[in-house]
């Protein structure tokens, strides 16, 4: 998150905080994300209400130790946008829907996918967003907000399962030939 503000990269407000915080001391309001610093599928995710949510939120996550990540929660329209990208281009992008009233998109939690257009500005986002962290190949996780589009996350070992599944690219193949063309280099 830090990287991509650096870049200038349009993000929900964050902050890393850590169980002994008090609700008085943030500088974001209700509702908000309280997440894993590392994590996958959406679990360890939740969503604070107000200041008794994140009060048992907080005291759970002390069980746990670490640092967690505190993020503002962007109204969106029942879905997010999952856009792969492999050695510097977006190759696909899937919409993910909540399953049932799940505010969470995630696939692997019963979210439906489906094809999405790239457009240019979804396609300029991803990549950039992926060159803010040196990686070759992510899943770049953007909401559609009042204000643009925001970029949630960079997961740098996303699954493509349902990518291939519901745009028919197979991103696989898309690794595989920037691996055989780095090995040709010799990178």
């Amino acid at each position: 998150m830090a990287a991509l503000s650096r870049l200038n990269v349009p993000i929900p407000r964050s902050i890393i905080a850590h169980p002994g915080i008090a609700s008085r001391e943030l500088e974001l309001s209700y509702p908000l994300i309280i997440k894993p610093v590392q994590g996958s599928w959406g679990r360890m995710v939740g969503l604070a209400k107000d200041p008794r949510d994140l009060s048992l939120l907080i005291r759970h996550r002390a069980e746990e130790g670490g640092a967690f990540i505190l993020q503002e929660f962007i109204e969106k329209p029942g879905r997010d946008i999952r856009v792969t990208v492999v050695g510097g281009e977006a190759v696909a992008a899937i919409y993910r829907y909540s399953p049932g009233n799940d505010w969470r998109t995630n696939t692997a939690r019963g979210g439906r996918a489906e094809a999405a257009r790239l457009d240019p500005e979804l396609e300029e986002l991803s990549i950039r967003s992926t060159n803010a962290i040196d990686a070759v190949y992510a899943g770049v996780d953007i909401v559609e907000s009042g204000n643009g589009y925001k970029v949630l996350e960079v997961n740098v070992v996303p699954e493509f399962k349902n990518v291939m599944r519901v745009t028919g690219i197979n991103v696989a193949r898309k690794i595989v030939e920037l691996l055989m063309l780095n090995a040709r280099r010799g990178e």
